[in-house]
């Protein structure tokens, strides 16, 4: 399994190290537009593989390299411009350009596999990147609202809850009570208040989505993928594979009310795609 990492700051750098230590990378493709940055990761995640029961092939600024790989994960953006925002639409101003420079590469080094999107806002930039390098929407998604059901299920104290709809404020949890589910959509930004960062849930949710990719169990997972219905990605249960991408998409029995909010929730990662 060859993984390709775009962007390594604290997501790129963690969904790295977490891939070494759950042995799902063969080889990891280690790419930043600052060189600085891939050198320090390079050496430390070489330090780390020296521990590990499994062995793991690192390989630094090398484009060319993507073309063989299964899987990338896109995690390029610059956190520093939410310090005086209060959605992750601010993201979008920089990170809309980043994929306009990346996006041409991807297509050029050959890559025929599977792309999560982790950069925010992930459903935004998931179309986009699936606009700009006119692959097949299956085969990208993005990592969409599985932390969200993380962060629901730790808040309610159950383990049959959902989130679906955007990655975002407008996220639509099910079946909890409105107290519990505002707090969880609260929590990255209460983690954020704090770190000025957030990491280990989404580095996690990656090496998850990544293992179920692999293995092909049929495991239905709440991430974005592309409905023709409505032109747009957003977060429902999806069936994966290595091959495919998505095999299946999966839209759980809703009430009338959380129809309207999904429905609302998609002409707002609409609306906010046509701000780009």
């Amino acid at each position: 399994m060859r993984i390709g990492i775009i962007g390594l700051g604290h997501v790129g750098s963690t969904v790295a190290y977490t891939l070494c230590l759950q042995g799902l990378a063969d080889e990891l493709v280690l790419l930043d537009k600052n060189k600085m940055k891939v050198q320090a990761e390079y050496l430390e995640l070489s330090d780390t593989i020296h521990n590990l029961p499994n062995e793991v092939v690192l390989i630094k600024d090398d484009d060319a390299a993507l073309k063989t790989a299964d899987v990338i994960v896109f995690c390029a953006g610059d956190i520093t411009v939410l310090e005086n925002a209060t959605d992750r639409l601010a993201e979008l101003r920089v990170t809309s350009k980043i994929v306009e420079d990346v996006a041409p590469k991807i297509v050029q080094s050959g890559f025929s596999g599977v792309l999560i999107s982790v950069t925010n806002p992930c459903d935004v930039i998931a179309l986009y990147l699936a606009e700009l390098t006119g692959f097949d929407k299956r085969k990208i998604i993005g990592s969409g609202t599985l932390i969200d059901t993380n962060r629901l299920m730790y808040r309610s104290g159950r383990d049959d809850v959902l989130v679906i709809g955007e990655h975002g404020e407008s996220q639509v949890a099910l079946d909890v009570p409105d107290v519990i589910e505002k707090l969880a959509a609260k929590t990255g930004w209460e983690i954020y208040a704090a770190k000025q960062h957030t990491a280990f849930g989404i580095a996690s949710s990656v090496a998850r989505i990544i293992s179920v990719l692999e293995q092909d169990t049929g495991e239905l997972l709440p991430i974005s993928s592309y409905d023709e219905s409505v032109g747009c990605y957003y977060s429902t249960l999806a069936k994966l594979s290595l091959d495919q991408g998505v095999v299946e998409r999966v839209i759980p029995s809703l009430s009338s009310n959380e129809r309207k909010r999904l429905q609302a929730s998609i002409q707002t990662i609409k609306g906010n795609y046509d701000r780009i």
